[in-house]
Formats: structure tokens, C-alpha cells, sequence
């Protein structure tokens, strides 16, 4: 039986699981929302689906088993809550919001109506990330060091904070997450950032950089640093320090050991494994191979907000 599928936001990250879910037999793309009716026939020549420009009609209207909901993070309203109380699973890509307030209240119509839930993080996929995790359990980090170093997006809300939350928000949650998904849950965090260094680019108020420092709970310590004003170049991953061994992690690996490094490259695609988990987890309400739920992520949007918070009061924020 095909998994009925209907997405909210038909724009660059849709096409991106779009493209996944055309592969994966038993998908259905039945629907897509997006505010601009242009953008979702254009995506619907290419996948199927009937056009919604309002998703309160298309929820009402249409017969989903799955929604992805793929919007800017200013922009989610209540379609999570609305899709839960219909019964329909939900993918939602990171991250999921910018109050914890409001967070909280959609996770709790999500558990309420026990409703099969992804957030896109498909980092956690990696067969690299897997690897350390093997690694991580014969052997203890001392410090670590995350990075997203590269350009300011094109898109306009995203150079706003109150619509895209910042950089430590919106892109490089990629990177907290992979530090709790690794280390386990912050205990303390204090940031700092950098403003003033792209004068040309109007109508921004993100920071140009940040270093978040994060103290865990089973005391390990590390540090992640966010640039957004780089005109060449981008450097996005993490290094791990132990006594006899660093562990480089940009999508591949590097090993160094006091006599050996070992580089091993990977060709995995996480985001086709992603969504290939998550529709079989509809179809089977088997949801054990689901790495990132959406209780999770409200985790790690928590730690990317006490970032914020920290930043504007310069003051050590406790999670």
C-alpha cells in the first residue's frame, strides 16, 4: 500500500527529499502547499501532486499518511499541530521553530495523537558519524572543536534573525546536534560573537561569527564556531581530541594515531537513507531506526536558542 505524502513549502530543501522520495517505492507525492502558486506547479510538473497555496485546505481537503513540512523557521504557524490532530506522521526540517514555547506545545499535540515524527538531520545518517560513534564507545574525547565556516546564504530571511534565528540557529544546529548526538546533553553554554565585517551586504542583522563553548554533563568541553562572511571557501565539520588519537570529520574521515593516519572516504547518501527510514517507519510503525525525532531536535533547538540567549546577555546560560 503507497504512502500518501503531501509537503508544506515547496522550495529548495522539498526538491532536495522530493528527489529522495521519487526513488523510494511506495511513496506517493499527492499534494504540495507553497504561499507562492507558481513555485509548487513548477515542483509539480516534476513529482505529481495537486496545488495548494493555503495547507489548513490542503490538510482539510487531502487524505495524507505523511506531511513534510519544509518551511523557513519563522514561518511553521500551527501545521504541525493541525497535521497531528489528523492523525498524519510528520517530517519536519530543521529546524523547528524559534520559541520553545511554541515548540513545546506542538510536541505535545505530536505525543498526544501518537504521531511517527523525522527532523531533517540527516548528518546522523553518515556512515562516517556511525563510525565515530564506534569509535566513541572504546574510547574517551578530551575536547572537541565544531565548524560551519563559509558564505552568507542568498535568500533574504535567512540574513534576519528574528525569521532564520542566526547562523548557530539555522545552519550550524547541524553541528550542535552532532555534538549531543555524540557527547550527550550540555549542562552550561557561553557565546560570543562578531558584527561589522560585511558592510555591502543591506538589511542583515545576524551575527558575521560566533564561538559557542559547551560544557556537558559528563564534563567533557568543546567549542563551536559559526562564520557566515567568508567571500572564498568553506570548512564545515568537527575535530575530536583524545589521548592517542584525533578524529577529523567533514563528511569523510581522517584518523590520526602517533604512528598512523588513516583516511577513509564514504558515498553514502544520508538524506536518500533519511527519508527511506522515515517512510518505512509510516508504513510499519516501526520506529527504531529513526535517528532524530522530534522530541530530539526540541534538544538541540533548546542549546542553538541558549546560544542566542547567551550572546545578547553575555552571561553563561545553565540547560
Amino acid at each position: 500500500m503507497a504512502v500518501k505524502v503531501g509537503f508544506v513549502g515547496a522550495g529548495g530543501i522539498a526538491n532536495w527529499h522530493l528527489g529522495h522520495l521519487s526513488k523510494i517505492e511506495g511513496a506517493e507525492i499527492t499534494s504540495l502547499c507553497d504561499v507562492k502558486r507558481e513555485r509548487a506547479e513548477t515542483t509539480s510538473k516534476k513529482y505529481g501532486g495537486r496545488i495548494y497555496t493555503d495547507y489548513e485546505k490542503m490538510l482539510k481537503e487531502e487524505k495524507l499518511d505523511a506531511l513534510y513540512v519544509c518551511l523557513p523557521p519563522f514561518a511553521h504557524e500551527s501545521v504541525e499541530i493541525l497535521a497531528a490532530e489528523k492523525g498524519i506522521h510528520l517530517f519536519v526540517e530543521k529546524p523547528i521553530g524559534l520559541s520553545l514555547k511554541k515548540v513545546k506545545e506542538k510536541e505535545s499535540a505530536i505525543r498526544n495523537n501518537k504521531i511517527i515524527t523525522s527532523v531533517g538531520y540527516q548528518r546522523r545518517y553518515q556512515d562516517s558519524i556511525n563510525k565515530i560513534k564506534s569509535l566513541l564507545k572504546e574510547n574517551k574525547p578530551g575536547l572537541f572543536r565544531g565548524y560551519w565556516m563559509g558564505g552568507m546564504p542568498g535568500v533574504s530571511w535567512w540574513r534576519r534573525k528574528e525569521m532564520s534565528g542566526g547562523q548557530a540557529v539555522e545552519q550550524t544546529t547541524h553541528i550542535f546536534d552532532l555534538a549531543r548526538y555524540f557527547f550527550g546533553e550540555v549542562e552550561k553554554v557561553f557565546a560570543t560573537e562578531r558584527k561589522g565585517l560585511m558592510k555591502e551586504i543591506e538589511n542583515y542583522n545576524v551575527e558575521d561569527a560566533s564561538a559557542a563553548t559547551l560544557i556537558f554533563e559528563n564534563g567533557l568541553m568543546g567549542t563551536i564556531y559559526s562564520a557566515c562572511f567568508l567571500s572564498c571557501g568553506e570548512e564545515v565539520g568537527m575535530t575530536i581530541y583524545f589521548k592517542d588519537m584525533v578524529v577529523k570529520c567533514n563528511g569523510n574521515l581522517e584518523i590520526v594515531k602517533p604512528k598512523e593516519t588513516r583516511k577513509i572516504s564514504f558515498s553514502d547518501d544520508p538524506g536518500l537513507l533519511e527519508d527511506q527510514i522515515f517512510i518505512e517507519a509510516v508504513k510499519t510503525k516501526d520506529t527504531s531506526r529513526i535517528k532524530s525525532t522530534y522530541s530530539d531536535a526540541l534538544k538541540t533547538l533548546a542549546l542553538t536558542l541558549a546560544v542566542n540567549e547567551s550572546i545578547e546577555t553575555s552571561k553563561v546560560i545553565d540547560l
